[in-house]
């Protein structure tokens, strides 16, 4: 059985049945080439937000990734309100139109496309400078799965997260699954307001950093080149 991801139940199912089985996991030199990054934001700013980094980084292409089909549609309405025009991608949409937008994104005539993550699983897009999760994925390969599409062939990807107060706890699961820690950030103009909670405050201070992979030059030029698609 082979899979870029195995999920938990997926897992449990082949202990059960199967004899003896040995994992063996691959793993690439260009996967660390994605740069993650977690903002949190207050409750109903994910719209503004979204719209504002794209406008100030001039994003020319910008995967979002949402949960539901109906989100799609919702947010690139919003984002057109905003002087913003995105394509949706999901699977009420026929074969016909999903290869006419794929490659219009591929080759810039579209900014941003928003989708689900149905639709997307298999995308191959050379040199994908951008992945934001506005909503979080269920699972936490999913999470893997998205931030996937950036980084790809040795290039330096950014992924970004936006995580109000209800994502909190969530997003600390894919942390612990995917044996991650990022450190949580504001954007100047978003701050966090009162109602927050402590916890999610305390958060944004500095975290340590996961046990040291040897790769501590590369890994601080990847940031230097990844903060060329986000500066601020």
């Amino acid at each position: 059985m082979f899979s870029a991801t195995f999920p938990e139940e997926v897992q449990a199912l082949t202990q059960e049945l199967l004899n003896d089985p040995v994992e063996v996991q691959l793993q690439s030199d260009d996967a660390s080439t994605v740069v993650q990054r977690v903002f949190n934001v207050n409750k109903g700013e994910k719209t503004a937000v979204l719209a504002h980094l794209i406008k100030e980084h001039q994003w020319r292409q910008a995967l979002v990734f949402v949960n539901a089909k109906n989100s799609c549609e919702h947010l690139a309405d919003k984002l057109y309100k905003r002087g913003i025009e995105a394509e949706v991608f999901h699977g009420d949409k026929g074969q016909g139109y999903r290869t006419r937008i794929l490659d219009a994104f591929k080759s810039g005539e579209i900014d941003v496309l928003i989708a689900t993550d149905i639709a997307a699983r298999g995308l191959d897009i050379e040199k994908l400078p951008v992945v934001i999760n506005f909503d979080l994925p269920r699972s936490p390969s999913d999470y893997i799965h998205r931030i996937g599409r950036s980084g790809r062939a040795g290039e330096v990807g950014l992924a970004l997260s936006l995580i109000d107060y209800e994502d909190f706890h969530h997003f600390k699961v894919i942390e612990k699954k995917n044996k991650i820690r990022l450190e949580r950030e504001q954007i100047k103009g978003f701050e966090l307001d009162e109602t927050v909670t402590e916890e999610m405050l305390a958060a944004i201070k500095p975290v340590a950093k996961p046990a040291g992979t040897g790769k501590k030059k590369r890994k601080k030029q990847m940031q230097q080149k990844s903060d060329i698609w986000l500066k601020h």
